[in-house]
């Protein structure tokens, strides 16, 4: 039973002291999803906002990763604009030049002579990066546990369950960008439930019936997942799409729904057909970046017919009404009447994701 419990207040949706103090507790202690590594060749940068700090990701030549905060130890310049390509050996900063290897070392200093600084105690500021199965994550804390092992302390919210679709195999076939003016955590709750999904989501409904319930879950299978419409093989019109089977889908499987939220910023949805990996950027207390890569098999994107449009539009359509509503809800938690909300039974895992987020702005 959830009767009895609360949202979170207004101010916790719109504050911008609430926001700074959960960036610094939870955002930036946190493994925090960026972005899928396969699109990466060697000299890459990917410049990513994680909360409001820039980190600088770059790919060596052998495919190993680095991240560092995305400025430089002389004067403090931003190193990348944006991201792009670059050098393959190293970063140098637009202001004097002073240059560094890609795993942070400061190998260059023009005009400055070499007892001027200690170049060995001006490394770029690294941060923890790991990469699993194709996922991108970092963490801005020191001395972070492991991601397998933050898996393990989090386990209702591990991804390891979909360890077996080899994901790390896949490539992204298309990318999306919305920018929503809603805090992070009103698009986190709305995951996490589908009271909304009959009013809001009609052609959702059509392919997944359970969610005219406004269940999110099937209490009567054991697996997390959701069954489709018969004959269904993923989110696409009437659930039918051109677009091959997963290399580790059969048939039956495809008929299966499974979403995943990685708190606190990612959402995974597998399907027969695709696998959608949402990352959410929170910029400030109202307002959230969100990006999804759309993932498919590597021969299915190498084909020079490769077109995910049924795929795409469809999941951007549901997407899209998920982001007007939760703008809609953003407006509303500004009002000076709104002190907070009430949750039903089907907004449990709400409830469940409150008291973790809770525990660790305050804790």
């Amino acid at each position: 039973m959830t009767t009895g419990h609360n949202t979170l207040t207004g101010a916790d949706y719109s504050s911008e002291s609430v926001f700074k103090r959960e960036r610094d507790r939870i955002l930036h202690r946190s493994w925090y999803y960026v972005a899928r590594a396969d699109p990466l060749s060697p000299g890459d940068r990917l410049v990513a906002n994680v909360a409001g700090e820039s980190v600088l990701i770059v790919c060596d030549r052998d495919g190993t990763l680095y991240a560092h905060a995305n400025v430089c130890r002389h004067r403090g310049a931003q190193l990348c604009a944006e991201s792009g390509p670059g050098p393959k050996s190293s970063i140098s900063c637009p202001y004097h030049a002073f240059s560094y290897a890609l795993d942070g070392r400061l190998i260059g200093t023009p005009n400055v002579g070499p007892n001027e600084i200690d170049r060995d105690s001006l490394s770029l500021w690294s941060i923890a990066i790991e990469v699993w199965q194709g996922f991108i994550f970092v963490n801005l804390s020191e001395n972070p546990p492991t991601l397998l092992e933050w898996f393990d302390m989090h386990p209702e919210a591990s991804l390891l369950p979909f360890a077996h679709h080899n994901m790390g195999e896949l490539r992204v076939g298309r990318r999306t960008v919305a920018e929503v003016n809603a805090n992070w955590k009103i698009i986190f709750d709305n995951y996490m439930e589908c009271l909304h999904c009959p009013q809001v989501h009609p052609e959702l409904v059509d392919i997944v019936p359970l969610y005219r319930s406004g269940a999110v879950v099937d209490e009567s299978r054991d697996d997390g997942g959701v069954s489709l419409l018969a004959g269904s093989s993923g989110f696409s019109p009437e659930g039918r799409s051109v677009m091959p089977l997963l290399p580790t889908m059969t048939p039956e499987a495809a008929e299966t729904y499974f979403g995943m939220a990685h708190f606190p910023n990612m959402f995974l949805d597998v399907t027969g057909t695709c696998i959608m990996a949402t990352a959410l950027h929170p910029t400030s207390a109202t307002h959230t970046t969100m990006i999804t890569e759309y993932l498919f098999a590597a021969d299915v994107v190498a084909d020079p017919n490769f077109d995910p449009s049924d795929v795409v539009d469809f999941n951007e359509l549901v997407g899209h009404q998920d982001y007007l509503v939760c703008a809609i809800v953003q407006r509303g938690v500004e009002s000076k009447y709104f002190t907070h909300g009430v949750l039903a039974d089907k907004d449990s895992m709400i409830a469940d994701i409150n008291e973790r987020y809770l525990a660790e702005r305050d804790g």
